[in-house]
């Protein structure tokens, strides 16, 4: 018997993530352990952060202080930039504190 159309392990996994519908669940999943990578380093973020949901390219991250959330407003942008640039894409495009 030959061989034909041999495929890599990495092509079967990625037509298995995308036939399951899988794609926004690990994606949703890389962004909030970036965030949570990112703020890690910061005991007050870490701390603060309660929940964190990613949709549609905004990241909600609910936080219990809100003074941490006051002072991390105006550096929303530089959050996002900071995580795109971890996830090695543009995936987060907005960041929004509750």
């Amino acid at each position: 018997m030959k061989r034909s159309g041999i495929r890599s392990i990495g092509e079967l996994l990625g037509d298995f993530v995308r036939d399951s519908n899988l794609e926004e669940g690990l994606l949703e999943t890389r962004v909030c352990e970036a965030w949570d990578a990112l703020v890690i380093g910061s005991v007050v973020l870490g701390s603060h952060t309660s929940r964190r949901t990613f949709r549609d390219g905004v990241l909600t991250c609910r936080l219990r202080s809100s003074v941490v959330r006051a002072h991390l407003k105006p550096m929303s942008g530089m959050l996002c930039s900071e995580l795109n640039r971890r996830l090695q894409g543009e995936y987060v495009k907005e960041i929004k504190l509750l």
